[in-house]
C-alpha cells in the first residue's frame, strides 16, 4: 500500500468514525495534507486565555481559532524553511517565567509553567520559530524612511498637540460646613490653602499641602474637570460633593494646549508606522501562506461557528 493511500485511510477512520476516536485525537484542520486534532487546539486555548478549562463564546472561540489556524501556518512555513528555534533564547525565556520577571512578549503565566513545564516549553519554542520565520520572510523588507515620517506628521498633525493641562490642589473633609468655613477662611487670606489641607484634609496628598498634580482634560472624574478647568490660576472652587466627602480645588497653574513638533513626535511617528507596515505586511504573507498550502476545517468536530477559516475541497475523495 502506498503512503498515501496509507495516508488517506487513517484520515478517512479518524474523520468518518469519529466516535470511535478519543475526543481529543479528532482533527479539526487539515494543511496540506498534515492533519491538526482538537487537543492541540485545546491545548492553544489553554495557553491562549491562561486557564485550565475556559469557559469561552462562540464568537471568541471563532476568533481564537482563527488565530489557531494562522499560527499553523506559520509553524508549517517554518518546518518547510527548516526554521528551529534558538534553545539559549527558549532557555532564557523559561528562566524569566520561573524568576516572576517575565518578558512582554511572554504571554503565558508562572501558573501555567507549575501546571506542566514541558506545555510551557513547547510553546515558547513554537513562538521562537514563528519570530524567526517572520523576521526572515515578512518582515525583512519593512523600513521607514525620513519622508514617510515628515508625510505621516503633515497629515495627522492635529494629533500631534499636547493639550492644555491644570496643576491642581485639593482639601477633602467629612462635612459640607467644614469644606464651606475653610473656603473662607482662605479666601479671607486667614490661612492659605496649603496650611489648611495639611491641617484639615483627608486626601492622602494632604502632607504636599493638597498638590494632586497636573491633569489634561478627561483625567479626571467629570465633577472634578467641570470644576478645575473653569478657574482661573490661583482660584477656588465651590465646595464639590462626591461619595468620598466635600472637595474644595485650586488651580495653580494652567498650561495651553500646544502642537508640537516634528522632531518632538519623531519616533512616535516611527514606532506607529512601523506597526501599520508590519501588520499589512504579515496580512499579506498569511494570504500567501493560505494559497500555498491547501486549508480544510473539519467544522463538525468543532463546537462553535469557525468563521475566519475558509474550507476547501478536501482531496482524495475525503468528505
Amino acid at each position: 500500500m502506498s503512503a498515501k493511500r496509507a495516508f488517506v485511510l487513517t484520515v478517512l477512520t479518524l474523520v468518518g468514525c469519529s466516535e470511535e476516536v478519543p475526543r481529543e485525537s479528532r482533527v479539526v484542520l487539515e494543511i496540506a495534507g498534515r492533519p491538526v486534532t482538537l487537543g492541540e487546539f485545546e491545548r492553544f486555548l489553554r495557553m491562549s486565555v491562561q486557564q485550565e478549562s475556559p469557559v469561552l463564546s462562540s464568537e471568541l472561540m471563532s476568533a481564537l481559532f482563527d488565530q489557531f489556524v494562522e499560527e499553523q501556518l506559520l509553524l508549517r512555513a517554518a518546518d518547510d524553511a527548516g526554521i528551529r528555534a534558538d534553545p539559549r533564547v527558549v532557555a532564557t525565556r523559561m528562566e524569566a517565567l520561573r524568576s516572576g520577571s517575565v518578558a512582554e512578549e511572554i504571554s503565558t503565566t508562572s501558573d501555567a509553567i507549575q501546571t506542566s513545564d514541558d506545555a510551557v516549553a513547547a510553546n515558547l519554542e513554537k513562538q521562537a520559530r514563528i519570530e524567526r520565520l517572520v523576521s526572515a520572510e515578512a518582515l525583512a523588507a519593512v523600513d521607514i524612511d525620513e519622508n514617510e515620517v515628515a508625510a505621516y506628521y503633515e497629515a495627522h498633525g492635529e494629533e500631534f498637540v499636547r493639550p492644555e493641562t491644570v496643576d491642581v490642589s485639593q482639601i477633602l473633609v467629612d462635612t459640607e460646613e467644614l469644606a464651606q468655613e475653610l473656603r473662607k477662611t482662605i479666601l479671607a487670606r486667614k490661612s492659605t490653602f496649603e496650611d489648611a489641607a495639611r491641617e484639615h484634609s483627608q486626601g492622602p496628598e494632604a502632607g504636599g499641602g493638597g498638590n494632586l498634580g497636573a491633569f489634561a482634560r478627561g483625567e479626571l472624574p467629570p465633577s472634578f474637570d467641570d470644576a478645575v478647568f473653569a478657574l482661573k490660576p490661583g482660584a477656588i472652587s465651590e465646595v464639590v460633593s462626591t461619595d468620598f466627602g466635600y472637595h474644595l480645588f485650586r488651580v495653580n497653574a494652567r498650561t495651553e494646549e500646544q502642537p508640537l513638533s516634528l522632531d518632538q513626535v519623531r519616533e512616535a511617528v516611527r514606532v506607529e508606522l512601523l506597526r501599520e507596515k508590519s501588520d499589512a505586511a504579515m496580512k499579506r504573507y498569511v494570504s500567501e501562506l493560505e494559497k500555498r498550502y491547501p486549508l480544510t476545517v473539519y467544522r463538525e468536530h468543532l463546537s462553535f461557528a469557525a468563521r475566519g477559516a475558509s474550507a476547501g475541497e478536501r482531496e482524495d475523495g475525503i468528505r
